[in-house]
């Protein structure tokens, strides 16, 4: 469903931009270049970008209702096996799925794996205090409080960062609108100048440099609203 909607969000876009470029230009190639180019970006450079910021976020959303039931269901069930049952539960399908497919782990093990599931630092923090909790014992409510403030100040994090992010596509959408509408009703408030100029290069070439332009601004603005600095990661990132 996210998908498919931000397909069409880009099919949209596209066509703006080719429809701006011909009441610009009254160019039809020069318009179908245009709107291709901004397809092209949108599959190529905007849905990745986007698909690895859902599922970084997804993960984390799953680590976050993970830790937090494993570490209630085992102050209640002194049980890892039990913790793990009660946890799982009610984690999304295809994370119970998963999680089948590891009957035959020790149930050490199987909390060790996850750790490629879950590439944060909150989690390798978890299995630490879990791992020592079976050595030592003691009060996992207790000795999970730095944990699960942590996970919360993260979750917390994201929220805000996704809120703002919005925000921000929406000023850009606004701001890069007006200027289209300016663009437009200038074509047709002046249209014996226009007449004159539209068939000038230099124009022409202006008119695609700024439909670039914005593609870029939203290129840019996409990159930063996708970054998060969560403390995490493979061998290769400090931060997923």
């Amino acid at each position: 469903m996210i998908v498919n909607r931000r397909l069409i969000i880009f099919l949209i876009i596209s066509f703006l931009a080719g429809a701006i470029t011909y009441l610009s230009l009254d160019n039809l190639y020069l318009a179908l270049g245009v709107m291709a180019i901004y397809i092209i970006a949108g599959i190529t450079l905007f849905a990745p970008s986007l698909d690895k910021y859902d599922i970084k976020v997804k993960k984390f959303h799953e680590c976050y209702h993970f830790i937090n039931n494993f570490v209630i269901a085992l102050s209640i069930k002194k049980s890892i096996k039990g913790a793990i049952e009660s946890a799982v539960n009610s984690m999304p399908p295809d994370f119970i799925e998963l999680f089948e497919g590891l009957e035959n782990m020790y149930d050490d093990d199987k909390l060790q794996y996850f750790s490629s599931y879950f590439p944060f630092y909150v989690y390798r923090l978890f299995l630490q205090i879990i791992f020592l909790w079976e050595e030592d014992g003691g009060d996992i409510l207790q000795m999970s409080k730095y944990l699960i403030s942590e996970v919360r100040s993260v979750e917390e994090y994201i929220t805000k960062a996704d809120n703002l992010s919005r925000h921000k596509y929406v000023e850009i959408a606004i701001l890069w609108g007006f200027c289209a509408v300016i663009v437009i009703v200038l074509r047709f408030a002046l249209k014996d100048f226009y007449s004159l100029i539209k068939e000038q290069i230099l124009f022409n070439a202006a008119i695609v440099l700024l439909m670039l332009f914005i593609l870029a601004s939203i290129y840019l603005l996409i990159k930063r609203g996708t970054y998060l600095s969560i403390k995490g990661g493979d061998e290769n990132e400090k931060n997923i």
